[in-house]
């Protein structure tokens, strides 16, 4: 059991982060002494350090191209819990080596100041805040490089901490990393929490890019499929439009109750207007009829005067008039 200098609390030995609250201490005098270049957990941690960035973008990468986590487990969200577990673990076991780094390299004493066990107590929290917080609002497809599995957030996280920071895990791992080596007053400690932002940084410059690109060409997909939708909707209604043109030419649409009162209203007003029609032609055959009857009448009447005039007409007495009787004689 490990006694620890925040009061009579005592921590198991086997439990993690043990050696955070009973640090053992190796003081060596400023100079080429404090660092130790020839210790094996130093280089282990720089390797695991540039590993970790490089092993998960290439993974991610992969995936976002071939597919190959998904098409072995057969869904994106489990392949994508996967690669978190996986993370997860290399991130934990990369931790771990920090630790046996910090405890293989001598101290500094001057280091070992109250205001320098409190900023490292305050980047420590403010690191793991940073981190957990970012977790809490990204979720586990948000953190673990969900987007490379084709689940992509449907919208911008700008809630705490990215409205403070625009990569607040990776500032606070390096953070974390800072007060931790602060707390163990180590030197090479400050120079690895350094190694850690210089890592994530260059990390950043290919790993930002490729996720912004990622959501413009979703963006782009979103853009075009309202206009294919719209394109289909106009295609389907000239579809529409032409089948009932079709139909309505070849069978009659069965009229309702109104307008079956329309239909008979302007049937009944078109055999009126027939009627009339029928009246007017008839008329106009009754009067070319009389046309031609006077015609006729005119040229019997001509050809009759002609006859009067070469043959004499006899005188004939007529029967209505009384004869007259001469008494003179």
């Amino acid at each position: 059991m490990s006694k620890s200098p925040f009061g009579s609390l005592t921590i198991p030995s086997w439990l993690p982060g043990q050696d955070l609250l009973n640090p053992q201490y190796k003081y060596a005098s400023a100079g080429p002494a404090l660092f130790e270049l020839d210790k094996l957990s130093l280089w282990a941690f720089v390797a695991m350090t540039a590993f970790n960035p490089i092993f998960w973008n290439s993974v991610a990468r992969n995936e976002y191209r071939n597919k190959t986590i998904t098409k072995i487990v057969g869904s994106p969200l489990v392949g994508t819990y996967i690669l978190a577990l996986t993370i997860f673990s290399i991130s934990f076991f990369r931790d771990h080596l920090f630790l046996n780094a910090l405890k293989n390299q001598p101290s500094l004493i001057e280091l070992g100041t109250p205001l320098v066990k409190l900023i490292a107590i305050i980047l420590f929290v403010s690191g793991q805040t940073f981190v957990l917080s970012s977790m809490w609002a990204l979720g586990v497809t948000g953190t673990y490089l969900g987007d490379y599995f084709g689940i992509l957030m449907s919208h911008r996280v700008t809630s705490f901490p990215f409205n403070v920071l625009s990569d607040p895990m990776y500032v606070g791992s390096f953070l974390t990393h800072l007060g931790t080596a602060l707390w163990y007053q180590s030197p090479v400690g400050i120079v690895l929490a350094g190694w850690v932002y210089l890592v994530y940084s260059i990390a950043l410059r290919y790993e930002g890019p490729f996720t912004d690109k990622i959501y413009s060409a979703k963006a782009q997909q979103s853009k075009q499929s309202p206009s294919s939708k719209k394109s289909q909707t106009t295609a389907n209604a000239k579809d529409s439009e032409t089948y009932a043109s079709a139909t309505s030419t070849s069978t009659p649409a069965t009229p309702s109750r109104r307008s079956g009162r329309i239909a008979t209203r302007k049937s009944l007003a078109g055999a009126s207007d027939l009627d009339s029609s029928d009246a007017e032609s008839k008329s106009i055959t009754a009067t070319g009829r009389k046309s031609r009857s006077s015609a006729l009448n005119q040229e019997l009447h001509n050809a009759a005067g002609s006859d009067a005039k070469a043959t004499p007409a006899r005188s004939t007495r007529s029967r209505s008039k009384p004869r007259v009787v001469d008494d003179s004689d």
